[in-house]
């Protein structure tokens, strides 16, 4: 019967989240960054409620404006910087648009103003914080929220029929009780710890994940997978229906290999950009499971079992060095009755109506420089091309606006490094020398580890694309590795477009 929502008793349903939604082409909000005074955590406030980052929502061509305003109490010990990214939108680097490098200091307050491209393509998208060496533990705190530039549905109109689920996945630590004193008045915070031998600079909590040490899939005391705020919620998917699910890893460092028991999955979209963005390339992927790094997204239609199952994490391997990524359940998926009329007809995905795009749609042309871009760590940091990243560094890439660049991705660590880079998508070429087929545009790609014989080590390897052609991406901004411990140590550069 419509409208029956028939749930084991004591667990949620999927939370929905507050929507701020353009009007007369302008999405506005203000956001506070304050104390959450049952954890002692940093967190985002919204409307005066702790915790909750709301749902961006815009069409192409719209503006974001945003003030971020910050509580948090002032100390040498832990300074509480703070700022927001606003991850995979290809905007203006300059401010007030999407400058990570601004920073607001305790009782300051900064604003963003973001002018979306009338040719940004529909798909998912999230912002959070960036203030280096501090990010992992502010985004590990849950102060994150999705953006979405609207229009896939029109691109692919066989999703209009759907309900569409907003998933945001955290991997959240459990703050340290240094006797009853919040993480941001702790005398002392932990800013590294040592594990096997290795620093971990930027780390502001004793939970640690790294080193797996050939226990990848042990469990992780202390850390809490959640969907949209709750552990291990139920979503209301009934038999046969169809439905697409927009989830963002909003992890500050956790892999999440996505599968649905029992079911394959129907991937539209990657990084925010439908699959077919890339010339060339299918609307619709069938595959059984999706890895999606940290700051990754994916978006893809699930169907209906005839019996409840779940949605899970499967164990990722990041390296014997590499963090714990174990099996977790993310979801339970079972019917409640409220599937829309013509929600359990197979949908049409490959009938695609064009999208109004940039270059990003059209063929390639050569690319006008190669570079080797180094992952390098030690016990005191890590670094990108032999260099630890500081604030006042100059550009260690220069670029010319309206080229594309071939870099190759070189890890000679023994984990995975998950590269991002702000403004701009690019195409992965080829993994450890294997080709990528097909080719789609993205904003994260993971690294793999070095590979020994016998006699000897092989660095992994990634060739990209990086896109350049987009006028409006001119200026200074980074690039690092997303898993964000790793990024608060070092391992990030700064490139300018001229």
């Amino acid at each position: 019967m419509a409208g029956c929502r028939a749930q084991t008793p004591g667990v949620p349903w999927l939370a929905g989240v507050p929507v701020v939604s353009a009007h007369g082409g302008v999405a506005s909000l203000e956001l506070e960054a304050v104390v959450d005074k049952a954890t002692g955590a940093p967190a985002l406030a919204y409307n005066g409620s702790v915790g909750i980052a709301p749902t961006i929502r815009v069409w192409p061509g719209d503006e974001i404006r945003v003030k971020l305003i910050n509580h948090l109490p002032a100390g040498a010990a832990a300074p509480n910087l703070i700022n927001l990214h606003f991850h995979g939108l290809e905007v203006s680097p300059d401010p007030p648009s999407d400058d990570a490098m601004r920073l607001a200091a305790p009782s300051e307050s900064v604003v963003y103003d973001l002018h979306v491209s009338a040719r940004q393509p529909p798909g998912l998208y999230w912002y959070h914080p960036h203030a280096h060496g501090q990010t992992y533990w502010q985004i590990t705190s849950g102060m994150s929220g999705a953006i979405v530039v609207e229009g896939l549905q029109r691109h692919l109109p066989a999703l209009a029929a759907l309900r569409e689920r907003i998933i945001v996945l955290r991997n959240v630590q459990s703050p340290p009780d240094y006797d009853g004193l919040p993480i941001a008045a702790r005398p002392e915070p932990l800013r590294s710890s040592i594990i096997a031998g290795r620093k971990r600079a930027g780390r502001f909590t004793l939970v640690d994940d790294d080193d797996a040490m050939g226990q990848p899939c042990s469990p992780i005391p202390g850390m809490t997978v959640t969907a949209n705020g709750s552990a291990r919620p139920s979503i209301g998917i009934d038999p046969g229906e169809w439905e697409l699910f927009r989830v963002v890893n909003a992890s500050a460092g956790r892999y999440f290999d996505v599968a649905v028991d029992g079911e394959p999955l129907e991937l539209v979209a990657l990084d925010g950009f439908p699959l077919d963005t890339f010339s060339g390339s299918p609307p619709v992927q069938t595959v059984k499971h999706i890895v999606i790094a940290p700051a990754g997204r994916a978006e893809f239609l699930v169907r209906g079992a005839s019996h409840p199952t779940v949605m899970r994490s499967r164990c990722y391997v990041s390296g014997e060095a590499g963090d714990r990524d174990p099996e977790v359940v993310l979801a339970d998926l079972r019917g409640d009755g409220n599937a829309p009329a013509g929600a359990t007809t197979a949908p049409d995905l490959h009938r695609a109506v064009p999208l109004v795009l940039g270059g990003g749609s059209v063929a390639l042309p050569a690319a006008a420089a190669n570079r080797r871009i180094v992952f390098t760590e030690n016990i005191d940091g890590f670094y990108i091309n032999g260099r630890r990243y500081h604030m006042d560094d100059s550009p260690a890439v220069v670029a010319r606006t309206g080229s594309v660049e071939r870099w190759m991705l070189i890890n000679r660590t023994d984990e995975v490094h998950d590269f991002h880079i702000h403004q701009v998508h690019f195409a992965v070429e080829s993994v450890n020398g294997q080709p990528a087929r097909p080719l789609h545009w993205v904003d994260t790609v993971t690294v793999p580890p070095m590979r020994y014989t016998h006699t000897a080590g092989t660095p992994g390897t990634a060739t990209v694309l990086m896109d350049f052609r987009d006028p409006i991406i001119r200026g200074t901004f980074v690039f690092h590795c997303h898993i964000l411990d790793h990024e608060d140590g070092g391992m990030m550069a700064t490139i300018r477009v001229i």
